[in-house]
């Protein structure tokens, strides 16, 4: 059995950082990390770790998802593995495990007793280790940590929700045996909730936009409703709510069997340059629960100022979606 330490309650109302960081009984919840680097010879790739604890059709149980992606060669590779009756998995303060997958081992930095961390990330064709350290303090996402999950009258349609939106990152890469020293960019999310998973309405786009004069946005829509939210984090760290905005889309494609909006255009109204146009550097991949991608931010001008991570949940733009997905072995 795994050794797995808990947090009373749900995570609304939240408590500090460092007890709601910690597993909670009655919620579905992730550990989630995406990021971008380069390696030495200037190629980018990005990356994504999520562990996840699910409550679905009765059953509680984990998934460790990885996955890499080869921008200039348009590769991804992905593993996921299911573990059941917390077998072969722990979270606490200061570790999140999933054998055979990987692991995330925290310690303090200035800005968070677990502000510093080590990650390992284990695929068939890869192996990725960062030591990755925030430049900020956690921030409470959307209304003070709370997110209404597309809905903005039922009290379970919620999640808890806060990050660490600007982390260094350095290590190495071996990638089909080949190592590469590399440096870039992360992000670090802690979420969960009573939600329902298998409710459309409850079906996100994640947009979170990462500017590279160190200020960072986090969007959260949901098509099926039109409810929206996010946050904005200065460079400073200092985080203010972020819902009057209105992003986009350019098309819809078809991947995986679903609907995805595709190519966005983001206006925020008071922030910045006011308008930027979020343009994928790949065709995404549906890890069970989700489609993700990098994608390009570009402003008014023309230039290049940031890379946003994109997360579409397929019932965001389909009237139903199939949750047995995430019992398939990869």
């Amino acid at each position: 059995m795994g050794k797995i330490i808990y947090m009373p309650g749900t995570g609304v109302p939240h408590h500090s950082f460092e007890e709601e960081f910690l597993a909670h009984k009655k919620c579905s919840e992730w550990w989630y990390c995406t990021g971008y680097f380069h390696t030495e010879e200037g190629k980018l790739f990005s990356f994504q770790y999520t562990l996840a604890k699910v409550k679905l059709l009765g059953l509680t149980f984990h998934m460790q998802l990885n996955a890499l992606t080869d921008i200039e060669k348009q590769l991804h590779y992905y593993s996921q593995k299911p573990y059941f009756f917390k077998k072969g998995i722990e979270t606490g303060p200061n570790l999140t495990f999933a054998q055979d997958k990987g692991s995330i081992k925290y310690s303090k930095n200035q800005w968070s007793s677990f502000g510093k961390m080590e990650l390992e990330l284990l695929g068939d064709e890869y192996k990725l280790n960062l030591d990755m350290s925030a430049n900020k303090s956690p921030v409470w996402q959307c209304e003070d940590g709370l997110l209404k999950m597309g809905y903005t009258d039922n009290p379970k349609q919620i999640t808890y929700y806060f990050s660490f939106t600007n982390i260094d990152i350095s290590g190495t890469l071996v990638l089909h045996g080949k190592t590469h020293q590399v440096k870039g960019k992360a992000w670090f999310d802690r979420q969960g909730g009573t939600y329902t998973l298998t409710d459309v309405k409850c079906n996100w786009e994640w947009f979170s936009l990462r500017f590279f004069d160190n200020e960072e946005a986090m969007l959260f829509s949901f098509p099926q409703t039109g409810y929206q939210d996010g946050t904005y984090i200065d460079q400073s760290g200092k985080y203010e709510r972020l819902n009057d905005y209105k992003l986009t889309h350019h098309t819809i494609i078809e991947s995986a069997g679903y609907k995805w909006s595709n190519g966005w255009t983001l206006k925020l109204k008071g922030k910045k340059a006011g308008t930027y146009e979020i343009i994928p550097m790949a065709e995404g991949q549906l890890n069970l629960f989700f489609f993700e991608l990098l994608a390009r931010i570009i402003d008014e001008a023309g230039k290049e100022v940031g890379y946003c991570v994109v997360e579409l949940l397929p019932g965001a733009r389909n009237p139903r979606t199939s949750p047995f997905g995430a019992f398939k072995r990869k």
